[in-house]
């Protein structure tokens, strides 16, 4: 059974054209939800463990709150965490005692030239020249749907 992996470790770059008002408006978007980010952790952090500052003072007044009560929804939002972690954590050990180790994901078996061939999906020349050299086709060499049952029903 052969298994997946990397095909190379080439690098690739992608380079956009990307105007400089769209770079502009990403980049101040960007700026304001990390601006956001840092307040907001600030506040959280402050209020949990009871130290004052200016956003914190500004911020409980702003949505009449006190440190008391954010600490109360943090522990409150742990509890919840805290009681699903445990029940997944059950369902994870019930569901591996009831079905046990199971491994039902199998790599396909390596195609071989008569699965090709059973396509009918390619003359056999083709496949022969794919598989031996780098063969560039003027025309698809895939034969369409269509053209197999229009051949079907003339023969």
């Amino acid at each position: 059974m052969v298994k997946s992996r990397s095909r190379s470790k080439e690098i690739m770059i992608i380079s956009g054209n990307r105007s400089n008002f769209r770079f502009v408006t990403d980049l101040l978007i960007t700026l304001f939800f990390w601006v956001y980010t840092i307040i907001v952790m600030i506040f959280i952090l402050s209020a949990t463990t009871g130290f004052s500052n200016v956003v914190t003072r500004t911020l409980n007044t702003t949505f009449k709150t006190t440190n008391s009560e954010v600490q109360a929804v943090i522990l409150f939002g742990f509890v919840v965490f805290i009681v699903i972690y445990l029940v997944l954590f059950i369902n994870r050990l019930y569901n591996k005692k009831r079905f046990g180790k199971l491994t039902r994901r199998t790599y396909p078996e390596t195609v071989t030239e008569r699965d090709l061939i059973s396509l009918r999906l390619m003359s056999i020349e083709n496949i022969e020249k794919l598989q031996s050299n780098y063969v560039v086709f003027e025309k698809n060499p895939i034969i369409s749907l269509k053209e197999e049952k229009i051949h079907e029903e003339s023969d």
